[in-house]
């Protein structure tokens, strides 16, 4: 029998932070052309797949009373029909039925007596082609996570797809380990972590000097600093809206060149301009807002699941106007924040949380929610960097959806994707009725940022540039 597979404490913490008003899925739209496959070709494809993803055959278990940690183990009765489906879109199959339908689909939280997964083939769409709707739990998988799915369910395009009338890979359940088992697991884990933890303290003690610890402490006060309240600080409804918006990426990649920026500045600033017309349009005139930014931290294994990420928390604008100093003031703010450790904190109180038995690490991750002090979510990850295909048909847009924690209503998550960014709103339908309009405002902006032109040089940096190009110039005619 192997060792049960234990889920980190980050990944139980998206279990204890779920609610009926907050069903925390990662989500995904995905176009693609061609015919639409039949459901049967779909489902065995997927079954076929399923073999490099062992935890979407497995369902949590959470031993009883709650005094153990969960763990992964396959669900003896599973059965690709159950998580792969087909919908209709209804008529006329247009964008903004569409919208409607994934808005919906994702509204439903996932069977937690079942592997946290599920994907419905959407067809009768007006220009062909057709669309899949997926979700995954954030115990399950990241953003990052995510696309590694999607590299693993899909073909790179032109490798000849798994045929649809081959048979699946016979696949046999390994039996669940003990409750003994899965708790000497635990606690011996959590000895190793002590052990690991208390000598990485130890030498961190050594060689910390007063700049580190003051920047451990503001990062700590950035993540907990209140932040301005608005509209969007509350739950009303599991209920979904969602939206869509997209843009050449590198266009967007020229324009950070221009500022001296990322593609996620560019990003961040773009979300500033749509988040200051949204509440406008509410009639609020604050001047910032603080967005809760996914950071990366790990490398991993191909098909490797979980959550290997922090955050950061960034303060937008949202008072400024002039889509330059928005972008160079966003910039600054991102820069401090990763200079100033932020997420390698998040990262050390995650890795600290593991040290705690199920009750303990409940409460912490329920204490670091309350304290978390955010207005919207804005997330971007790096999508595949090769183009895909599903059965032959190839992937044309891929839009994610980014969850949404208790007490939150809108967030924003970008994917690059066959040479655009593609962003998708995810919002409380009833806070948020105008996803579409916020979309609408992001694109916009993502636009107007990829063609805005770079300040003039100030007289001081004119002369500097001058005095290097004589320089260089001097220098080959030397040369030669």
């Amino acid at each position: 029998m192997p060792p049960p597979d234990r889920l980190s404490a980050l990944d139980c913490a998206f279990l204890d932070l779920e609610t009926a008003r907050a069903p925390l899925h990662v989500g995904w739209t995905l176009r693609f052309d061609g015919r639409p496959p039949s459901l049967a070709a779909l489902r065995r494809h997927v079954d076929g797949r399923l073999d490099a993803l062992p935890r979407f055959r497995r369902r949590v278990v959470r031993p009883a009373l709650g005094l153990g940690d969960p763990y992964w183990a396959d669900d003896d009765s599973f059965d690709v029909a159950r998580h792969v489906h087909a919908v209709r879109a209804p008529a006329p199959g247009g964008a903004a039925e569409l919208r409607e339908l994934a808005g919906e689909l994702l509204s439903h939280a996932l069977d937690g007596e079942r592997p946290l997964w599920r994907l419905y083939l959407v067809t009768g769409l007006e220009r062909g082609g057709f669309a899949i709707v997926g979700q995954a739990h954030h115990a399950l998988v990241d953003g990052v996570a995510a696309v590694e799915v999607a590299l693993l369910l899909f073909d790179a395009a032109g490798v000849a797809p798994l045929r649809a009338r081959d048979p699946a890979p016979t696949w046999t359940p390994e039996r669940a380990p003990s409750a003994q088992a899965a708790g000497l697991l635990a606690a011996t884990d959590r000895a190793t972590l002590a052990a690991r933890g208390a000598r990485g303290l130890a030498r961190a003690a050594l060689r910390a000097d007063p700049s580190t610890l003051l920047a451990a402490r503001d990062a700590l006060e950035a993540l907990v600093a209140p932040a301005p309240a608005t509209a969007f600080d509350r739950s009303a409804t599991a209920r979904r809206r969602v939206a869509f918006a997209e843009t050449s990426l590198e266009g967007l990649r020229e324009a950070g060149r221009r500022h001296g920026a990322t593609v996620n500045d560019v990003l961040l600033a773009a979300a500033t301009v749509a988040l200051r017309r949204a509440l406008r349009r509410r009639g609020e005139r604050t001047r910032a807002l603080k967005a809760l930014v996914p950071v990366d931290i790990g490398e991993r294994e191909q098909g490797a699941l979980g959550n290997r990420i922090s955050f950061v928390a960034v303060e937008l604008p949202v008072g400024e106007r002039d889509l330059v100093r928005v972008l160079r003031t966003v910039r600054g703010r991102t820069r401090a924040a990763k200079s100033g450790g932020e997420a390698a904190l998040g990262a050390g109180l995650a890795q600290a949380a593991e040290l705690l038995p199920a009750a303990g690490r409940r409460a912490v991750a329920r204490a670091a929610a309350r304290a978390a002090s955010f207005n919207a979510v804005v997330s971007n990850v790096p999508g595949p960097s090769v183009a895909l295909e599903l059965l032959g048909r190839p992937l044309l847009a891929a839009y994610p959806a980014v969850p949404l924690l208790d007490g939150h209503a809108l967030a924003i998550g970008a994917l690059s994707y066959g040479g655009r960014l593609h962003a998708g709103i995810l919002a409380d339908a009833e806070i948020v009725p105008d996803a579409v309009e916020i979309a609408r405002d992001l694109e916009q902006a993502l636009d107007a940022l990829r063609v805005v032109p770079a300040p003039p040089l100030s007289p001081w940096r004119a002369r500097a540039r001058e005095r290097r190009v004589t320089a260089r110039a001097g220098g080959g005619r030397h040369a030669a």
